[in-house]
């Protein structure tokens, strides 16, 4: 049987088990599952729609709203709670999602906190690959001036947040360390005696012991000591670097080498990490930081341990049937936020695309079998899928690619929606309930059965 409205609390907890009421949102192990634990002290389960409101909406808005903005807001969040969905994880929206400034955040959250929607809130550390304009280069994330600018990011949003009960916690945006080997590599590249090439350096340096000559033999080079680096622009990483956690381009490189990666980008994560959590508890003690929304194979789970005394969960973006969330999740001895899930878009009148499957009715199914995979899953506190109200005009219309509940005339698909809303309306008759190791094996089986039946494009 679904939670009825008199069982759940203002914030959507479920009454049936109860944790500590501490006044804001926080994380307890109860009867071997973690939970989100509203400010009344009852579990929570976040089922989320990472992209609610995006700048690409605007023709949705226009068509279906008259351009009414407010509006557009208002009814995007009554069919949001109409279909189960009980939080925005990704706050009100996200820098990539709104490249036109067409969502008012400050007007968004006052709407979500007019209707008592829990929402995160956004302190964004680095831009997300579409953000990038031409020339633009990433920055030095140990350059003093870097930690100024985070700085500058916590105390513009956080001072409102601090005693806010609706807010979650603190999210650092999709798609940090999406290609590693860049952020490595721009670090190597950086000019002469700058903080971040400086730093990577004496962190190989020491991870050498200053032995030059087996820094030379394991990566091929001719150096009179490794400190020659900061001033010699000779070492890079492939890119199948980025993809190393798969274990069939893991066996391919050097494993010295993968090893000095590893050590690296646990550097980077840590100082990034520490400078954010820094930030924000100047001025907030109150709320979760869930960090960045990172694809499940950018870290490995020592990169996320080392980040550990900084964020309160990890936050992998997806399931994947080759890299285990959970093994990432048990070695960092964190909880699980799944922080932007696919269950797949659709590109009528074309063959293929990124993440295509055959037809919304599709998208439903494997829906549903993701979220039972997540609601049994113990180590789980929540989801959040990527996905829009309404299909996008721009660059995703460009593309042909369909990802919204309702077309951009406002048409809803309505088994698509009916799928969605019948399985997160059963969050409270699941969730309580984890299931067993091999109940989770087969319920991961299920969910990449269900891809296989109906994908048509590679992720």
């Amino acid at each position: 049987m679904n939670a009825t409205n008199t069982e759940l609390d203002e914030y959507g907890g479920w009454t049936g088990i109860q944790g500590e009421k501490t006044g804001f949102f926080h994380l307890e192990k109860i009867n071997g599952r973690n939970w989100f634990i509203t400010p009344q002290g009852n579990v929570f389960f976040p089922v989320a729609l990472s992209h609610l409101l995006s700048g690409e909406s605007d023709v949705a808005c226009e068509n279906v709203y008259g351009g009414d903005r407010e509006a557009w807001v208002r009814g995007s969040l009554a069919n949001a709670r109409a279909m189960g969905f009980n939080c925005a994880l990704g706050g009100a929206t996200s820098p990539e999602r709104n490249l036109n400034g067409f969502v008012d955040i400050a007007e968004s959250e006052a709407i979500f906190r007019e209707e008592n929607f829990p929402f995160a809130v956004g302190v964004i550390l680095l831009k997300h690959p579409w953000e990038f304009v031409e020339g633009e280069t990433l920055p030095d994330i140990f350059d003093p001036a870097f930690e100024q600018l985070i700085e500058s990011r916590a105390k513009a949003a956080c001072p409102a947040a601090a005693d806010d009960p609706l807010v979650m916690g603190y999210y650092y945006g999709f798609g940090a360390f999406n290609h590693s080997e860049h952020w490595v590599n721009h670090h190597l590249s950086l000019p002469p005696d700058s903080p971040g090439r400086n730093a990577i350096i004496d962190l190989l340096a020491q991870r050498y012991d200053n032995d030059v000559r087996v820094f030379n033999r394991i990566y091929g080079i001719s150096l009179s000591q490794i400190t020659d680096l900061k001033q010699t622009e000779v070492l890079a990483y492939d890119q199948a670097f980025e993809s190393r956690n798969y274990p069939a381009i893991q066996k391919t490189l050097n494993p010295r080498q993968l090893d000095d990666f590893e050590a690296i980008l646990s550097y980077m994560c840590v100082t990034l990490y520490k400078i954010a959590h820094t930030a924000i508890r100047r001025w907030d003690s109150n709320h979760l930081i869930f960090g960045s929304f990172i694809k499940e194979w950018a870290l490995t789970g020592e990169s996320w341990k080392a980040a550990a005394p900084y964020i309160d969960m990890i936050a992998p973006q997806h399931v994947n049937r080759t890299i285990s969330v959970n093994e990432l999740a048990d070695t960092a001895r964190l909880p699980i936020l799944l922080s932007d899930d696919y269950f797949g878009f659709h590109y009528p009148e074309r063959s293929r695309g990124h993440a295509g499957v055959s037809s919304h009715d599709a998208r439903g199914e494997i829906y549903r079998a993701s979220l039972m995979r997540h609601y049994k899953d113990p180590q789980v506190l929540g989801v959040t899928y990527c996905a829009c109200m309404y299909d996008q005009g721009g660059d995703t219309l460009a593309k042909n690619n369909q990802n919204g509940y309702y077309d951009l005339q406002g048409n809803p698909r309505e088994n698509l929606i009916q799928a969605v809303t019948d399985i997160n309306r059963a969050v409270y008759t699941h969730t309580p309930h984890p299931g067993t190791a091999e109940e989770l094996r087969t319920l991961q089986q299920t969910l990449f059965q269900t891809w296989d039946k109906y994908q048509r494009g590679d992720w």
